[in-house]
């Protein structure tokens, strides 16, 4: 598949193990073969999550998302085939060749380009920034700021000059394209002469980072009163703002077992340059499940800084109850939430600024796990600030809906606990309050998860159908006596008969005895011409071009093939799966072999039957020469209908 060698894909999907991949983000529990967990996926409360290690594939039969190994990191962690590889080498020690990925060349070069783009970019608004004119409003900025000439050297701080077309035509002289500018998310298109003009103008700008270092994006602070006061690149070919967090490039170098995130470019810098280099910013939005994952890949606890003002809070409440429904789902991640205040309302670049770096280290040694901030939230939000006195009624509905965003019951009980005495109850009853919304909560995300899973498979099935399912079948040579050329479909038959889905069942299931001679005559192995529809036809082929006699990750390379296609307009991965399972009950090789055999052999004598029938119909209407022909025809195949029945008597 692809330019990356077939034996480099075998040998990730051998050491990534499904087991391991999957355990790294949900908790399993073994039942009988399988293993069982909540789908990370979809909202469940009951397990429908599977994973089968020995044929290293999972399945969620709620949602109905399956595959490899590689298809679930693809899918959990947002990134494209080759990406997913290459995330999996790293992890199990796999060297992946550097070279590009069939079909996604153009792609990647696009991508290139506008990498190369936003790098040249970085350097003309660092020179800009340095001017002694051009950049003397931003230099001014930095020193009241603070910032020294390492910091600002260190985050690549720039500044963009006060025109419309300074950076376009720089970047023209380089010789780039209008089009290609447009793609990097750093021009805007003139509605007047229909030409790239500068999205930045006049601002402090700050390049954004990907982990790795690499430059992916912008933001601009505003110098003066122009708004927004903060302006950032839109999402573009190589950025999704929802899954980075600036300075990670350099915070996760830190190796810490803490990571800080705070709200904005400069706060974080100006942590980093009080000694606090595992900071992370949010990009302009709501913390997302996206970048708590990526959170957690480098450390065990986050600590959060949010505004002090209504909207800040506000914003820390959407994230909390965000990262509490993520973590029920994602059961395998353990990392622990917490959540600082900064006094007097203060952001942390102030604070630091104002009271030095030791005592902000007590801010953060004093953070909050959720739980306990949650308590103190819905006590202060509910309190008279004169008096005191506590409005029951309010404080009763927020820490019951607060401790029904829980993920485990020990958090629970410890809010209930806290929450009694103060509302004249039971731990219990807060308890089974807290249970009971949580519940309500779950019923409604399942409704509006079953909506919206119905409309995916509508859709999947739909685009299973179209001929694009074929298209990235793989082209090793196969001997033409072993695999005969097939035509190109332009509509696809996805129908097969229960004893053709059977018999490519077993075949799966007998696994490397396909390939002792023996166990199987060479003429006894499936052909594509053995199965009448289009589908079967093809995933046989791919299955004769992929296996070498050992393949020990075969059946997961093939639900590469099976999540594309429909067999009787059902999923193919669901089909197939239910009828290699039924094969793989027989643990005696001999005895797959046999119902492989009398499979095959119905198969084909059915095959016999209607070629049969054809002849004798198109015999009523040729020449006397033509019917000679067809009568030799027809004698081989009884010939060849009656060795295989011999065949069968022998079994």
């Amino acid at each position: 598949m692809g330019l990356i060698p077939d034996n480099v894909i075998d040998d990730v999907l051998t050491r990534a193990d499904i087991e391991s991949v999957v355990g790294r983000y949900v908790l399993l529990k073994r039942q009988g073969a399988n293993l069982w967990g909540l789908c990370p996926f979809h909202s469940e409360k009951t397990a429908s999550f599977s994973v089968n290690p020995s044929k290293g594939i999972y399945k969620c039969f709620g949602c109905g998302k399956g595959g490899n190994a590689i298809n679930f990191i693809m899918e959990i962690e947002h990134l494209n085939y080759p990406e997913a590889i290459r995330h999996l080498g790293g992890l199990y020690g796999v060297d992946i060749p550097d070279i590009g990925y069939s079909g996604n060349d153009i792609h990647k070069e696009e991508k290139n380009r506008v990498y190369d783009i936003l790098k040249e970019a970085a350097k003309f608004y660092y020179k800009s920034f340095n001017d002694p004119d051009t950049g003397k409003p931003a230099r001014d900025y930095a020193v009241k700021r603070g910032l020294s000439k390492q910091t600002l050297d260190n985050f690549g701080i720039g500044y963009s000059p006060m025109s419309w077309n300074a950076l376009y035509d720089h970047l023209r002289e380089k010789g780039y394209k209008d089009e290609e500018l447009l793609k990097s998310g750093i021009f805007a298109l003139s509605q007047k002469t229909n030409k790239p003009y500068d999205l930045f103008r006049g601002r402090l700008m700050f390049p954004i980072f990907d982990s790795f270092g690499k430059i992916i994006a912008f933001g601009g602070r505003s110098l003066g009163e122009d708004k927004p006061k903060y302006l950032n690149s839109p999402e573009s070919l190589v950025y999704d703002k929802r899954n980075h967090l600036y300075a990670m490039n350099f915070a996760r170098k830190e190796q810490s077992k803490q990571l800080i995130v705070v709200e904005g470019y400069m706060d974080a810098i100006a942590m980093h340059a009080a000694g606090f280099k595992n900071t992370v910013a949010a990009l302009g939005t709501s913390f997302t499940d996206s970048q708590l994952k990526l959170c957690a890949r480098y450390c065990e606890e986050v600590v959060f800084f949010f505004d002090a003002d209504n909207a800040g809070q506000n914003a820390a409440l959407r994230a909390i109850r965000m990262m509490m429904e993520y973590l029920k789902k994602l059961t395998g991640i353990n990392i622990r939430i917490k959540i600082a205040k900064v006094p007097d309302g203060k952001d942390p670049d102030e604070y630091i600024r104002d009271n030095g770096a030791e005592k902000f280290k007590e801010v953060v040694r004093n953070a909050l796990y959720v739980e306990d901030y949650l308590l103190e939230r819905a006590k202060n939000d509910n309190s008279d600030p004169v008096t005191g006195e506590l409005d029951r009624g309010r404080y009763q509905e927020d820490i019951c809906v607060y401790g029904s965003w829980m993920n485990d019951e020990i958090k629970i009980s410890r809010m209930a606990g806290a929450a009694a005495p103060l509302l004249g109850a039971t731990q219990q009853a807060v308890m089974s309050q807290m249970q009971r919304y949580s519940r309500m909560e779950d019923k409604k995300l399942e409704q509006a998860n079953s909506r919206s899973m119905e409309r995916e498979k509508r859709e999947d099935l739909n685009s299973r159908n179209s001929n694009e399912a074929f298209d990235d079948a793989p082209v090793n040579p196969v001997p033409e006596e072993t695999v005969p050329e097939q035509p190109v479909f332009r509509k696809v038959n996805d129908s097969a008969s229960r004893e053709e889905i059977d018999l490519f069942a077993y075949a799966l299931s007998l696994g490397s005895a396909m390939a002792d001679k023996k166990v199987l005559d060479k003429t006894d192995i499936i052909r594509p011409e053995d199965f009448s529809g289009d589908t079967l036809r093809e995933l046989v082929r791919i299955y004769l071009n992929i296996y070498d006699g050992r393949n020990e990750t075969l059946f997961a390379r093939m639900s590469d093939y099976f999540s594309r296609l429909t067999i009787n307009g059902q999923p193919a991965e669901d089909v197939m799966l239910r009828a290699v399972n039924n094969a793989d009950r027989s643990h005696d090789v001999n005895v797959k072999r046999d119902m492989y055999l009398a499979l095959l052999f119905k198969v084909r004598e059915t095959i016999i039957d209607r070629e049969e029938e054809r002849l004798i119909v198109l015999r009523g209407n040729s020449s006397p020469e033509e019917k000679k022909k067809i009568d030799d025809n027809l004698r081989r195949l009884s010939d060849y209908k009656l060795a295989l029945r011999n065949k069968i008597g022998d079994l």
